[in-house]
């Protein structure tokens, strides 16, 4: 474990990361409102609620990581004695305890989200939403565990017990995000693959860059967590501050992004159009040719053209 006088410079330092991805999740959250706003058809009330709820829990945690570190760093008591604050940084009190709840309800929230998305891709499909449901629930009561550990008398913040449950939820998590990501992503690769068949263009190859994009960055900042836990370093514990805004960076940049037209596949476009800011994947179309010839008498070639929606309608991911 790193020396305790360290301890004091990691929590500020991720405390400063923290507010700097807060601001842009602020911007982001103002892009979102303004896209959901300004689309074209109504949007589901699920992305609103997402939205609010995401950047709300953000602030309430920036503001108590605030909190924290005032008391940690002014109170006469605390700053007095030797390594004082780094050790209070490391004891479970009131405001640890709450961000750490913060931590956990936005993850989930984040992760029902991504489920969501899943279930809408794949045509409603009741059998995949319900596998990873059972995934997330024993993800979160793993992580609710490890909390109610912490807030107990006496429990050391890193005992054997906190370190199985928190390993055991960042496991799931990690497993949850990476499949039901690419579940997501391979979903949208396919129904593009077949429009491109069709029209020429692969309409979707801009939304699962996207998707893929977004869950890696999730994906990364919890493998990073469990790997400083695996290591025994108290820097998993305040990479938390960091992640509980990514966290909320995750939903907020697919909305911004599709809706704003900042795709990979419009950067590298030479004539740059934005996405309309409906932010949905229209449904690909699906031709059917068919060709009739005869000999004799000469007739003229029929060709009909059918146009029709598939059952899945990629909207409001």
């Amino acid at each position: 474990m790193a020396a305790s006088n360290t301890l004091d410079r990691m929590f500020i330092t991720s405390v400063w990361f923290e507010a700097i991805i807060y601001g842009i999740n602020c911007v982001l959250f103002g892009a979102c409102i303004y896209i959901l706003v300004n689309r074209n058809k109504k949007s589901h009330r699920i992305l609103f609620v997402s939205c609010i709820f995401h950047i709300s829990v953000s602030t309430a945690h920036n503001v108590i990581s605030l909190l924290q570190s005032l008391e940690g760093l002014t109170t006469p008591a605390i700053v007095s004695a030797p390594n004082g604050s780094s050790m209070y940084f490391i004891t479970t009190t009131t405001f640890m305890l709450t961000n750490l709840a913060l931590y956990v309800a936005n993850v989930f929230a984040q992760d029902l989200l991504l489920i969501w998305r899943l279930y809408v891709v794949w045509n409603n499909n009741w059998k995949l939403a319900i596998v990873s449901l059972i995934v997330e629930a024993a993800h979160i009561a793993c992580a609710i565990t490890a909390v109610v550990l912490i807030a107990q008398p006496g429990e050391q913040l890193f005992s054997q017990s906190v370190q199985a449950f928190g390993k055991a939820s960042w496991s799931l998590d990690l497993f949850l995000n990476t499949s039901v990501t690419s579940g997501i992503a391979y979903r949208l690769w396919s129904a593009g693959r077949k429009m491109s068949d069709c029209t020429g263009r692969n309409a979707y190859k801009a939304a699962m860059f996207t998707v893929i994009e977004s869950g890696a960055l999730i994906a990364s900042c919890t493998v990073v967590m469990f790997a400083l836990d695996i290591a025994g370093s108290p820097a998993g514990l305040m990479a938390v501050n960091v992640a509980v805004q990514i966290a909320t960076t995750t939903p907020l940049l697919i909305i911004s992004r599709l809706g704003l037209g900042l795709t990979q596949e419009d950067t590298q476009s030479e004539k740059f159009e934005p996405l309309s800011p409906a932010v949905t994947f229209a449904p690909p179309v699906q031709i059917n040719v068919a060709e009739e010839i005869c000999t004799y008498p000469m007739t003229s070639m029929s060709f009909t053209r059918k146009t029709e929606s598939t059952e899945s309608s990629y909207c409001d991911v």
